[in-house]
């Protein structure tokens, strides 16, 4: 009879053995790792250029988090040349996608000192409750004077046809009358400046506003009589030298363009010397200064200028 149990014994110990060699291990599910979030900023323009005397930087930001995700920070930066990198901004969310819009006060912010060359680098960041991020750019380059090449511009009697010129278009000049290239009548929107010549009245060399009312049959009264615009340019004399002009830039520029006084400028400058320098404002607001490197000695000859303009 003990042989009998010791038998059951070993028989129910080799039994719950082959039960227990047989049972499976939990399945893990595999992982998937969600997808990182996206950002765009300004509608995915990386670059732009504006003047140091800029007053709003706006970022618009979206940003999404993958399906399975919610966007939980969003931090901006700024880096201006020349000094340190600051966090300007950074909002919490728990949402699958934000939309942001921030207004960066530049003029009224007295840490911030541009000039032309300077660069502003914005830095948007987002990370969702993964931990995962997206990081996009924007970076503000400061330009704030055009300077133009020599512009020859010649005499009603000069076979330089170039008569007129504008700011766009890189200081282009356009041409008198109705055959060749870059005529004044086809572009008559882009001219803000008319240069003449005339030995009556003792106005010799003189700059002219696109809407200046030529007498019928006198200066470029035809001429600007087909044009389908005419803009509106005032100018001024002031006192500034010819050194003073060719080291204008940036904030000094815009100091000097600061002190003219507007309100007692014409649609008409005459009687132009050498070495002159002129302030003028156009029709869209923008102003700069003129220098009359060599007036036309006659009708018939040609004068040169040289401009340094807002942008």
């Amino acid at each position: 009879m003990k042989k009998i149990f010791k038998s059951l014994i070993v028989l129910t110990a080799i039994s719950g053995t082959v039960f227990t060699s047989c049972t499976k291990d939990p399945v893990t599910p595999p992982t998937t790792d969600s997808a990182k979030p996206t950002i765009t900023l300004n509608s995915g323009v990386a670059t732009d250029t504006k003047s140091a005397n800029v007053d709003t930087i706006k970022l618009n930001i979206l940003a999404s988090a993958a399906s399975d995700r919610k966007i939980k920070k969003l931090t901006i930066t700024r880096a201006v040349t020349g000094a340190a990198t600051v966090t300007i901004d950074s909002p919490s969310y728990n949402a699958k996608d934000v939309i942001y819009t921030y207004n960066d006060l530049i003029k009224s912010n007295p840490n911030i000192v541009l000039d032309d060359g300077s660069s502003i680098t914005y830095t948007v960041t987002v990370v969702d409750d993964n931990g995962k991020s997206a990081v996009a750019n924007y970076v503000v380059n400061i330009k704030t004077v055009g300077k133009s090449n020599d512009i020859y511009l010649g005499g009603p009697g000069s076979s330089n046809d170039y008569k007129f010129f504008g700011i766009t278009e890189n200081f282009q000049r356009y041409r008198v009358g109705t055959t060749g290239a870059y005529l004044a009548k086809d572009n008559s929107a882009k001219i803000d400046f008319i240069f003449f010549y005339s030995s009556e009245g003792a106005v010799l060399n003189a700059l002219y506003s696109p809407d200046y009312a030529f007498l019928s049959g006198q200066g470029y009264y035809n001429e600007t009589l087909s044009w389908t615009t005419r803009n509106h340019t005032i100018y001024t004399s002031t006192t500034m030298t010819a050194s003073q002009f060719n080291a204008l830039q940036g904030q000094s520029f815009l100091t000097e363009l600061m002190l003219v006084d507007f309100t007692v400028a014409r649609d008409r400058i005459r009687n132009l010397t050498i070495d002159q320098i002129i302030a003028y404002k156009k029709s869209d607001g923008k102003r700069g200064f003129i220098k009359v490197a060599r007036p036309a000695a006659d009708a018939s000859s040609q004068a040169l200028f040289i401009t340094k303009a807002e942008l």
